[in-house]
């Protein structure tokens, strides 16, 4: 199935300057375009708010006054209100091509990039608790998770038969309850993603409080 092509806006952080250039951009850039359709003189009102924007932006570089400050706030509101409906127009239009939106001066969201198979959690440490019946565990975390899955051997940590679920768990450390003090339990962790379970840590041991 093909991933539909979504339109990058490109506001964030922009001067008032970089505005201005940006939104005569797309004018430039969609002037004549035969495949968009757009509400009548929409591109005449967005050059106009450009211009606007232009002008108060050479009062404040000039004089700095609150009133001329003010009026530029609001020429910023009117280019970006302006901006962001032609790109919801481009969206609702071009979303399936890509190029028909580059050409109208929009960038594209990059498409996510699969994580593939989650590397094993590094650096699983395993300590006696405070309380009794604890262990305290914490691992480096793995990029790309969505939670994790811990799993304890109260046994021969070398026998498979003997490796239980223990919890799953958002964060990178777990306190483990309920366990008999001063015996020697083992530990692993794994990552795991919408694509599956990654790979299993080293053991870590520790005899609980």
């Amino acid at each position: 199935m093909k991933r539909m092509a979504k339109v990058k806006m490109g506001l964030n952080n922009l001067t008032a300057t970089e505005l201005v250039e940006k939104g005569r951009g797309h004018v430039e850039s969609c002037t004549g375009d035969p495949d968009l359709t757009l509400p009548a003189n929409f591109l005449t009102e967005l050059a106009t708010a450009c211009d606007a924007l232009e002008a108060a932006n050479i009062e404040v570089s000039a004089n700095g006054g609150r009133q001329d400050t003010f009026t530029r706030a609001v020429r910023v509101r009117d280019v970006l209100q302006l901006v962001r409906m032609l790109a919801n127009l481009v969206q609702a239009q071009f979303g399936g091509d890509g190029e028909k939106i580059l050409r109208t001066g929009f960038d594209l969201h990059k498409a996510p990039q699969p994580v593939g198979i989650l590397d094993a959690p590094q650096e699983l440490r395993a300590q006696r608790g405070v309380l009794d019946g604890e262990v305290r565990l914490r691992w480096k975390g793995v990029r790309g998770r969505l939670g994790y899955v811990l799993e304890m051997n109260a046994g021969d940590p070398n026998a498979p038969e003997d490796w239980k679920q223990l919890a799953q768990t958002g964060k990178n450390y777990y306190t483990a309850t309920g366990l008999e003090s001063d015996k020697v339990y083992a530990f692993r962790v794994r990552a795991f993603s919408s694509a599956g379970t990654g790979v299993l840590s080293d053991v870590a041991s520790s005899k609980a409080a």
